[in-house]
C-alpha cells in the first residue's frame, strides 16, 4: 500500500490489540498521520482526544504501512477533525515562516 506522508490514517481493526499493548493507546480513536517513509515501515505521529477533550500525542511512533488505511471522511468525522486540526495548525505555521 502506498503511504501518503501527512495525511490521516487509523489503525486497521486486526491490528487494534497490538498496538495498543505497544503503544499504550486506545487504538480505535487515534489518528495517525505518517511524516516519514523507512522502506514498508513509516515513522508517524499519533494524535486522540481522551473523554475529556483533551488532546494527546505520541511522535515518532513506527507503524507498518500494511497495519494503516486511511481515514473515511465520512465515516470517521471525529477523527478527521482531529487530523484536519493539525494539519491547518502545521499549514499556518509553515506559511508563516
Amino acid at each position: 500500500m502506498s503511504i501518503h506522508l501527512n495525511k490521516p490514517y487509523k489503525i486497521i481493526r486486526s491490528r487494534h490489540k497490538r498496538y495498543e499493548s505497544h503503544y499504550g493507546i486506545p487504538s480505535a480513536e487515534v489518528v495517525v498521520i505518517p511524516l516519514r517513509q523507512l522502506g514498508a515501515d513509516v515513522s508517524c505521529d499519533i494524535r486522540w482526544e481522551d473523554a475529556n477533550g483533551q488532546l494527546h500525542v505520541i511522535q515518532q511512533a513506527m507503524f507498518s504501512s500494511d497495519n494503516l488505511e486511511p481515514l473515511n471522511e465520512l465515516l470517521d468525522v471525529k477523527l478527521h477533525e482531529i487530523w484536519s486540526h493539525y494539519y491547518s495548525q502545521v499549514r499556518e505555521n509553515d506559511e508563516s515562516q
